[in-house]
């Protein structure tokens, strides 16, 4: 599990930074599994264009701190979710990805069917794994059928 803490090198480390970043994106990551449950901005900043193949997101907030990143990650399979989610899926989805897995939370129904959308516009067949997973809005949706 990553957790960050937020602090600062300093102007020195500048070029000692970008060597490190250099390296880590010609590094094979694809093994490596990534849980986050207290990210930042410049935590997920680290992720972006590697070729991590799993990342596990433990909140909602880290879910919208990694909207930008998301579809930078071309070798990303996996997407573990927890947490609560509602409204419409802002998600931008790499098209490598292979399963999305909302482990435990609750999810709008709107949310759900955004989600269901976006996966469908990848096209290609893609796991959808809602384990500990409520959806709210559910009874007014068959209500209307």
């Amino acid at each position: 599990m990553v957790q960050s803490h937020g602090e600062h090198c300093g102007a020195d480390s500048t070029v000692f930074v970008s060597d490190l970043r250099s390296n880590l994106l010609s590094c094979d990551m694809s093994n490596i599994e990534i849980l986050v449950e207290n990210g930042s901005k410049g935590l997920f900043e680290i992720f972006r264009d590697t070729s991590i193949k799993i990342l596990g997101l433990r909140n909602d907030d880290c879910v919208s701190q990694t909207l930008d990143i998301l579809p930078t990650l071309i070798k990303l399979e996996k997407i573990l979710l927890y947490g609560t989610y509602f409204g419409d899926c802002a998600l931008q989805l790499p098209a490598s990805l292979q399963c999305i897995s909302l482990q435990t939370g609750e999810c709008s129904s709107e949310w759900l069917y955004s989600l269901l959308i976006k996966l469908s516009a990848l096209g290609h067949p893609v796991e959808c794994e809602l384990l500990n997973c409520v959806v709210f809005g559910v009874d007014s949706i068959i209500d209307e059928i």
